[in-house]
């Protein structure tokens, strides 16, 4: 009987050689599986994205929500919507006939939101996301180490270390309380250290950063969310932002770089002071000052609205 031809290649292998090769193949596959899902899940908006770069895609309008780089949020207000602002105190009149509120996230409750909402209106919760507050309930979860230069016209209040991660979970915290209360948006203040002496060296780049992180951490609790002034660095945030909340950019000259959001679709909140810093009164401005306030050169699209330097209830609109 003639002899059996040797084995050669994979039949020459053993079974428990041939079991350790199938092994590996089956742990690279579903390692690659992984990491391709995790690629596919980052960036879309979930609470625990990262810090987020410039440049986060484009925007497209559906309903009344908008697409954006981190995601799908549930609300976009049009261009030249009415709206109101009140930051001095609980809010204690909801008579003025605006769609959209924007109030005082720590000193108003639910149900005043709630108000607002069988009311058919929007609210926007504001919170200063740049600053240490001395008087804020929070304001002892701070590191000191955190804490930069004192704002000289606002007592008790600080810039913070915005790359911090004891200040952004502190943040974060706000705006889980924002959803708590039933906020449609939140309005991150005091973004712009970079543009004051704020004693922690932080530039442009770190507000870039920092915006872009806030509006991730805000598009997936479903919070839509605006840039508070910072026109140098709208064009690396707009495709984030939801709207932009100016102040006085009619006083300053400046209504030709906010008009970057009315471009895109999306409103300007605008907010102009002709009292000054010291009247806060019911009386109505003048009407050149009306006329300055709301006639600023391509200010024409902008939710216009005139107002006390304290930000109480009173308000006088363009028209």
């Amino acid at each position: 009987m003639d002899k059996a031809p040797a084995k050669t290649g994979w039949a020459a292998w053993s079974a428990k050689k041939k079991a350790t090769i199938i092994s590996i193949i089956v742990v690279i596959l579903v390692a690659l599986g992984v990491g391709l899902g995790v690629g596919l899940h980052h960036g879309t908006g979930g609470e625990d994205e990262g810090n987020g770069g410039s440049g986060n895609g484009g925007t497209g309008t559906g309903g009344n929500g908008t697409t954006t780089g981190n995601g799908t949020v549930k609300w976009q207000p049009a261009v030249g919507v009415k709206w109101q602002i009140v930051l001095l105190g609980a809010l204690n009149d909801t008579s003025v006939d605006a769609d959209v509120y924007d109030i005082d996230l720590f000193d108003n409750n639910r149900t005043t939101i709630s108000t607002l909402h069988d009311l058919g209106r929007k609210v926007i919760c504001y919170f200063s996301a740049g600053t240490y507050e001395d008087w804020r309930p929070d304001a002892k979860q701070f590191d000191k180490a955190d804490l930069g230069n004192a704002l000289s016209e606002w007592r008790g209040e600080k810039w913070l270390n915005t790359n911090s991660d004891g200040v952004r979970k502190i943040m974060q915290t706000r705006l889980d309380m924002a959803v708590t209360k039933g906020c449609d948006g939140v309005d991150p203040d005091n973004i712009d250290a970079y543009d004051n002496s704020n004693g922690l060296k932080l530039t442009e780049d770190d507000a870039i950063n920092y915006v872009n992180w806030l509006a991730g951490q805000a598009h997936g609790r479903n919070l839509s969310v605006g840039l508070k002034n910072g026109g140098s660095i709208i064009d690396n945030v707009l495709p984030n932002m939801q709207w932009s909340v100016n102040e006085q950019c009619a006083q300053y000259t400046e209504c030709d770089t906010y008009a970057a959001f009315t471009d895109a679709n999306k409103p300007v909140f605008h907010i102009e002071y002709p009292k000054g810093n010291d009247e806060n009164n019911n009386k109505d401005v003048t009407t050149a000052q009306k006329s300055t306030a709301c006639n600023a050169a391509s200010a024409g699209n902008f939710s216009t609205v005139i107002k006390n330097m304290d930000l109480d209830s009173w308000v006088e609109y363009c028209s």
